[in-house]
């Protein structure tokens, strides 16, 4: 409930005519001041006029009057500057550490507004409770809010890699080559591709990317899949190769249970994965350079055509031989690397080195693809959203997971758009 009051009381979604303090005394909102997240008062910086006096301090919102007791503020010197106690229900009179009585005021929230509310943040997560109401809302709005998440989501991706980037004192390679192996993992075997990129630094790959045994005997071995006994020749060569290369660089292989296989389609088993990471990585020596360079999404699915080892054709793992069947990585799979890694990969880049060219490609091949295709995405699509292509579907993933599935329907722009409707209509 105090979540609805802070954001009604900030847009003022509430009559502002004839206001008064529950004990009669009239009074006009100038500024409702600043929201406040972190310790201390609710608003900072609210002008209310009394009579023909203007007040400048902080407010505090509560449920019920008594709340400032419970919460302790009668005792805290900091909610001594507080001008207003608004209230959803009031229950007692409260007072600063001095003795000094505080006004209040009862927030009016009418029914209408309520219900809205609480439909909006009660409705079950595989919903969309607002979309009947999208009719409302102006076009512009829906293509704004669009525009707005799929940015803040690319955002959030080019922080992230921008932290890694500097984890690594400037290396954009080393940060790349761990950003890319975790996106081989789509999901369940992510951890576990990433422990293997940071155990096992590019600069070693490097040094033997010329051969191609070399690359899948580091990757392999590395990654815990070579420690048993198997008699196959591609594995005995794997294997003395790996233990070559443990040796020369002290490595210690990771332990093999830390790979999932469970509900996998077997051509996403890791090993198979691990196959076509070490094919590219083989095909691809100047790995970050080439991918940065690709400007469009073709050119870019281009750079994941891999050649795996004959061995692969009738194996998904080591030691069980499977139905022959060509392995490699699906478009779906393909895709979604390029949406999750490669185009936040590049907005990173363009933006450390303030390169706005770079930052319109990676939205503009996000606008070029197709839009994702998974659970969330379907579920938006019903709607009169509109889900086009790659950024949309990027959109409506921040949106459902950030806003939806967390309730913060007042953060949202829908969600304030549609409860302010709702205060209009109850005017």
């Amino acid at each position: 409930m105090e979540q609805l009051m802070y954001h009604v009381w900030r847009y003022r979604l509430f009559t502002t005519r004839s206001l008064m303090t529950t004990d009669g005394i009239p009074f006009e909102v100038i500024d409702p001041g600043l929201r406040n997240s972190d310790s201390g008062p609710d608003f900072f910086n609210a002008k209310l006029k009394f009579g023909d006096t203007v007040w400048a301090g902080n407010l505090e919102i509560h449920n019920r009057s008594s709340d400032w007791y419970h919460h302790g503020h009668h005792r805290d010197e900091s909610y001594d500057n507080v001008i207003l106690n608004v209230v959803s229900t009031h229950d007692a009179e409260v007072y600063r550490t001095n003795g000094d009585k505080i006004r209040q005021f009862v927030l009016p929230l009418s029914e209408e507004l309520l219900d809205d509310y609480n439909y909006l943040t009660t409705r079950p997560e595989e919903t969309v409770p607002c979309a009947f109401r999208f009719r409302e809302l102006e076009p512009l709005i829906l293509s704004d809010w669009k525009s707005a998440l799929a940015t803040e989501r690319l955002l959030e991706k080019a922080n992230r890699i921008k932290g890694l980037v500097d984890r690594y004192q400037g290396n954009w390679e080393e940060a790349f080559y761990i950003v890319l192996c975790r996106s081989f993992g789509t999901g369940i075997n992510s951890d576990a591709f990433e422990r293997l990129a940071r155990s096992l630094p590019f600069n070693y790959l490097l040094k033997h990317i010329d051969s191609r045994l070399q690359t899948e005997a580091f990757l392999f071995g590395q990654a815990g899949f070579l420690e048993e006994e198997n008699d196959h020749p591609y594995y005995c060569l794997l294997q003395r190769e790996y233990r070559l290369l443990r040796t020369k660089f002290r490595l210690k292989p990771l332990p093999v249970t830390m790979w999932r296989l469970f509900r996998l389609r077997p051509n996403a088993f890791p090993q198979v994965r691990i196959a076509c990471l070490a094919s590219l990585l083989y095909r691809q020596k100047r790995l970050f350079s080439i991918f940065m360079e690709a400007e469009s999404p073709d050119a870019l699915r281009m750079l994941f055509r891999v050649e795996l080892h004959a061995f692969w054709e009738n194996h998904y793992q080591f030691g069980q031989v499977a139905t022959e069947k060509a392995k490699g990585l699906g478009s779906q799979t393909v895709d979604s690397i390029l949406i999750n890694t490669l185009v936040p990969m590049l907005f990173a880049y363009g933006e450390r080195t303030c390169n706005r060219m770079l930052e319109e490609r990676a939205v503009a091949i996000l606008e070029q693809m197709a839009a994702e295709d998974n659970r969330i995405v379907r579920m938006w699509k019903q709607t009169a959203i509109g889900v086009e292509n790659a950024f949309d579907s990027q959109a409506v993933i921040q949106l459902q997971r950030e806003y939806c599935d967390r309730k913060k329907c007042l953060f949202c722009r829908i969600g304030h758009q549609l409860l302010r409707c709702s205060f209009i209509s109850s005017q």
